[in-house]
């Protein structure tokens, strides 16, 4: 049986690829758009949700109870920002296991690391942390970012430190080095790919940092930094536990930052 094998594109693997049971990654440029297009509807139907949770409080509490709350406002945005990046977890589950009928784990290479680069990768977070925290004291800027309006109450502020914890380390790594980046690897080369995931990355948190530009330089190094782990160790592990530990050093130094502060 012959095979005319076509040249691989950012939107199709080569029907070379396509007959080989490990190739990787499995899905392809069509998947990221589609995942783009699957982004605002499912902002929207959370936006729909969300309202219908908000009347039915309203209806069970009365109609001030939640609205006159301080923290009101910056919970739901919390909320709002974690479920969609959820949808976009599920999207991408769905995708690997129901499309392409392959192990999820194996598939966004996830890995196992030893004991001693477990501790590195995790040192060097706290490291790249306290290095941030450090410089962001030399530096003033004439605004406070938005992200500010989430530290002012305590309900916002811990709800904050919960999601960047333990919800947007893991779904940030699997949607930007997990999923997008084998893409990019595969069409452009490790180094375009690193570069363009990293700044895909910090288009995230563009609207939480915008007006401070040490933030968002911050936020591009750091991605810059997850990338090159990702494309160095050819796993996720690794740049998922670097994020892991970096959130967790910022979460506790603003929480310092807050208890001298009162």
């Amino acid at each position: 049986m012959r095979f005319s094998f076509q040249k691989e594109s950012f939107f199709q693997p080569s029907l070379k690829q396509t007959r080989v049971p490990n190739l990787f990654p499995v899905w392809s440029g069509w998947d990221l758009l589609a995942m783009l297009g699957f982004f605002p509807l499912s902002a929207f139907l959370i936006l729909l949700l969300s309202q219908g949770i908000g009347y039915l409080l309203v209806f069970v509490f009365g109609k001030n109870y939640f609205l006159d709350q301080p923290s009101y406002h910056a919970v739901i945005q919390i909320l709002f920002t974690s479920l969609l990046n959820g949808s976009l977890l599920l999207f991408i589950y769905f995708t690997i296991t129901f499309k392409y009928k392959v192990p999820f784990w194996s598939s966004i290479k996830w890995g196992n690391l030893n004991k001693v680069q477990v501790n590195f990768y995790v040192l060097t977070g706290m490291l790249l942390a306290l290095v941030m925290g450090f410089l962001s004291g030399f530096i003033s800027e004439e605004k406070n970012p938005p992200i500010t309006e989430l530290l002012k109450y305590p309900e916002s502020a811990i709800l904050l430190g919960i999601v960047a914890v333990l919800v947007a380390p893991f779904i940030e790594e699997v949607i930007f080095r997990g999923f997008i980046y084998p893409v990019l690897e595969r069409r452009w080369g490790q180094y375009t790919a690193v570069f363009l995931t990293a700044l895909m990355f910090v288009s995230l948190h563009v609207s939480q940092l915008w007006g401070s530009w040490l933030g968002i330089s911050a936020i591009f190094f750091v991605g810059l930094l997850l990338s090159i782990v990702r494309a160095k160790t050819d796993s996720l592990f690794p740049s998922f536990l670097l994020h892991l530990s970096y959130n967790t050093t910022l979460c506790l130094l603003a929480m310092v930052g807050l208890l001298v502060g009162y």
